[in-house]
C-alpha cells in the first residue's frame, strides 16, 4: 500500500489497520523485520506498522498514541 498525498492529508490512519494491513498479522507493534520501510515477507509491500508511525507524527498524535492505555479485549468465552 502506498500512501498517495490525498490519503496522507485525510485521515491515513483511519484506512489503515494492522490485523489485515500487517503481513504477520501484528496487531501490537512492528515485528521489527522491516527494511526501509517495506515489510520483510514482502519486499514489496509498505510496512503497515511504519505508515501509522509516520501518520501519527505527522499529524501530531504520536505522543498520545505511545502514552495511551488500551484495556485489552477479552477473547477467552469462558466466564
Amino acid at each position: 500500500m502506498t500512501m498517495t498525498k490525498e490519503k496522507q492529508n485525510n485521515g491515513i490512519l483511519k484506512e489503515l489497520c494492522p490485523k489485515t494491513g500487517c503481513a504477520k498479522g501484528f496487531v501490537n507493534g512492528p515485528c521489527g523485520g522491516e527494511v526501509n520501510g517495506k515489510c520483510e515477507t514482502d519486499k514489496t509491500r509498505d510496512c503497515t506498522w511504519i505508515l501509522i508511525y509516520e501518520g501519527l507524527k505527522k499529524n501530531g498524535k504520536l505522543e498520545k498514541f505511545l502514552n495511551q492505555y488500551i484495556e485489552p479485549k477479552k477473547l477467552s468465552s469462558k466466564s
